[in-house]
């Protein structure tokens, strides 16, 4: 029977490489940083292909989620740090939640948007309302995310469990994280799964 830190590092692992399967079609690599019409071009030529790419997300995101919380109730350490690390599970699960909003939102409306826009349909003021809030929810994702990192880091570079730099590679991530959404507004989202990843095969691995 594996012990409760190989169950967290499988699950920590296993997110992200999971969620990659989504991203198999090559035509849509370009949607993260291509202009509004290109993004949208892109996503109505590609509809199945998107649909998966957010499905993958989804399971990145509730499988890292396990994984924290069994994480902090499995390392070895102090009750002080098993705390935090618990306080940051919950605030990845709560962000987590918020990112499977938006990623349910957009699976059903950037492709509508992208079939209006190939008609010559109007699609304001829909388009710019639609875009505000989700992008509220991203931004509110993306922050409590990013501050989990930072606690999750500070807790494993103070308590151990992990090599110290895999530890501070959580922290400087989510703090540049922190720092560009709260200056854009906006972030490559698969950024923040790094991090986790990286907890996970340290684990894996014995980098302690």
């Amino acid at each position: 029977m594996p012990d409760g830190l190989t169950v967290a590092a499988a699950l920590l692992v296993a997110g992200p490489l999971l969620g990659m399967l989504g991203f198999y079609e090559t035509g849509l690599y370009r949607v993260w940083t291509a202009p509004r019409d290109e993004h949208l071009a892109l996503v109505g030529a590609h509809r199945r292909g998107w649909t998966m790419v957010n499905v993958g997300f989804s399971v990145a995101t509730v499988l890292t989620a396990a994984g924290l919380v069994v994480l902090a109730g499995s390392v070895a350490s102090d009750d002080t740090v098993r705390a935090v690390l618990a306080a940051a599970a919950v605030a990845y699960a709560v962000a987590g939640m918020l990112w499977c909003v938006v990623l349910a939102i957009r699976t059903r409306t950037t492709p509508a948007l992208a079939g209006l826009v190939a008609a010559g349909a109007p699609t304001e003021p829909a388009e710019t309302l639609l875009g505000a809030a989700i992008g509220g929810i991203f931004a509110a994702f993306a922050l409590t995310t990013a501050a989990s990192l930072v606690a999750i880091g500070l807790a494993l570079a103070l308590g151990g469990g992990v090599a110290v730099p895999v530890a501070w590679f959580s922290v400087i991530v989510g703090a540049f994280s922190i720092a560009r959404v709260s200056t854009s507004g906006d972030m490559i989202p698969a950024v923040l799964y790094f991090p986790t990843l990286l907890v996970g095969l340290a684990l894996l691995l014995g980098w302690s």
